[in-house]
């Protein structure tokens, strides 16, 4: 084989070797094209038996679960403070829902429910010791109840079972002193 015929040989391996990069070359930017142009989708649905969202150090800062049994199934979603306690909590169950508000301490300071005879608010002092509770009754007529710091009824305005007003005034152990009617 003479130098020349040599020569022909190498540059036609250099033009073929040309192509095959060029050609993959191509490919690749059509493979970036297409998949950067792509539409990504969001899915319908996530679905999960809890969620957390974490702060940089690891703790929930909120929390999404289920809670109770298999009889008494509910969910729970529960905020925390930078301290990791809980400072609003949402919650269900068969009865109904649940909206409470934490102090600082973690000590309950306001609940607002839902149960079988009604609805309710309930005010905590802060100790997380009811103060004072406004409620549907058990006879369907509302209910306004005040307590004194040591947890005792010392007031109280409502219904009775027969629809009329009722006012009741307690001492600091709980008895009552005066109703009226």
């Amino acid at each position: 084989m003479q130098n020349e015929e040599r020569i022909n040989v190498l540059e036609t391996q250099v033009r073929t070797l040309k192509r095959i990069v060029y050609g993959f070359g191509c490919l690749l930017v059509a493979g970036v094209v297409v998949s950067a142009t792509s539409v990504q989708t969001v899915p319908d649905v996530i679905q999960a038996k809890a969620f957390e969202v974490v702060n940089d150090e690891g703790k929930a800062r909120a929390r999404i679960y289920l809670t109770g049994g298999q009889e008494e199934l509910g969910t729970m979603l529960q905020m925390h403070n930078k301290d990791g306690l809980s400072v609003i909590q949402i919650s269900t169950n068969n009865q109904g829902g649940n909206l409470e508000f934490f102090n600082g301490d973690g000590k309950n300071s306001v609940s607002l429910n839902t149960r079988g005879a009604g609805g309710s608010l309930q005010i905590s002092n802060n100790d997380g010791q009811r103060a004072a509770r406004l409620k549907a009754g058990s006879n369907g007529g509302g209910e306004l109840e005040i307590r004194n710091k040591d947890g005792e009824g010392v007031a109280g305005i409502g219904a009775n079972d027969y629809g009329d007003g009722l006012f009741k005034l307690g001492n600091r152990k709980g008895e009552i002193t005066s109703s009226l009617p």
